[in-house]
């Protein structure tokens, strides 16, 4: 009778110790996934860096003159770096400006603006992440302007909507409209440049006003924000990734009142009519080259350009052996100052 009892015991000790391990599975994976939704939408913001109060107080040695100020009623803070004709290009300036005159493109004395490019950055960047993007462009003769995206940097809006909703999708429009009233200049000619998140915002605004642009460039951004969650799930979760994903979708919704399955760059891409360059690192972990294409098979017409960079990954893509920053000022350049262009100028743009 003792040997049954004891039999017992040790099932319903059993079956009690599975019930709280399957509670605390099911409260862990809750806390994840409503974590996780929140990190989505709403990322730990990076603080400045040593390096980004190094080129703010040090511009003239990148050959840059730089304005910090805030836009959109103070929603939005931006940078505007134009060239500065009395310090010269910087290093990486004059090595682009190489680069460029070497196959033959004809470029204005340093210091003379031909346009403006707006820079949007990436999920968990800030605005001061791109002054050495900014660097190069403007030895090109561009000015640029570079806002802190929602929920980064500081901006004083809370979540993203991945370039979604109405504010977002006319944000870099604003931003270029208020910045050539604030500093007097003409917005146009005008072009947009955007690293992942950022491309969402690009597009989103390609699409939105495409008689203010001229040209865009995308690099490392994706087609879907779902797929991209789904990729990342599956290597998480394997077969247990589609529970997941709908519960992060349902978290999300619940947080920011969006769905990463209505952030279809995509979608937006098929009605985008400017010229586009879509660069992809072939070694990228975080958004997959395939999204890369399918986003670029997706642009309509045939002013379009693939550059997929070898052992290029997410981290890396502008600081490999290819001379990137050379095919992306030359896309802008004859899109946006055709007078520059090589006489044959042949696979350069």
């Amino acid at each position: 009778m003792k040997g049954v009892n004891k039999v017992k015991l040790t099932r319903r000790t059993f079956f009690r110790t599975l019930l709280i391990v399957f509670g605390v599975v099911v409260i862990a994976l809750g806390v994840f996934v409503w974590v996780a939704a929140g990190y989505l939408v709403s990322p730990p913001r990076r603080a400045l860096q040593d390096y980004h109060r190094d080129w703010l107080e040090h511009a003239g040695a990148h050959g840059m003159l730089v304005d910090q100020y805030e836009a959109l009623d103070g929603l939005v803070p931006c940078i505007l770096v134009r060239p500065d004709a009395a310090h010269g290009a910087g290093e990486r300036g004059k090595t682009l400006r190489k680069q460029l005159t070497d196959v033959g493109w004809k470029l204005d004395a340093y210091g003379t603006v031909c346009g403006t490019l707006v820079l949007l950055h990436g999920r968990e960047g800030r605005k001061e992440d791109l002054l050495p993007v900014a660097e190069r462009f403007v030895a090109a003769g561009f000015r640029c302007i570079l806002p802190d995206l929602p929920a980064h940097g500081e901006s004083k809006v809370m979540k993203t909507h991945f370039g979604n909703d109405l504010f977002e999708c006319n944000l870099a429009s604003e931003v270029l409209q208020d910045a050539a009233t604030r500093f007097d200049f003409s917005p146009e000619p005008a072009g947009l440049w955007g690293m992942s998140m950022g491309g969402a915002f690009a597009i989103s605004a390609a699409a939105a006003q495409p008689q203010q642009w001229k040209a865009m460039v995308l690099v490392c951004t994706f087609d879907t924000l779902s797929g991209v969650e789904s990729d990342r799930l599956h290597r998480w979760f394997g077969p247990f990734a589609p529970l997941m994903e709908r519960a992060v979708d349902f978290a999300i919704r619940m947080r920011a009142g969006t769905s990463p399955s209505t952030v279809r760059s995509v979608d937006k891409a098929r009605r985008v009519l400017i010229p586009t360059l879509v660069a992809h690192g072939d070694r990228d972990a975080l958004i997959s080259i395939a999204r890369g294409r399918s986003l670029y098979d997706a642009l309509p017409g045939t002013e379009k350009k693939w550059i997929e960079v070898p052992g290029g990954t997410h981290e890396t893509i502008l600081v490999t052996p290819l001379a990137l920053y050379s095919e992306m000022s030359a896309w802008f350049l004859a899109n946006m100052h055709p007078g520059a262009k090589p006489t044959e100028a042949g696979n350069h743009l």
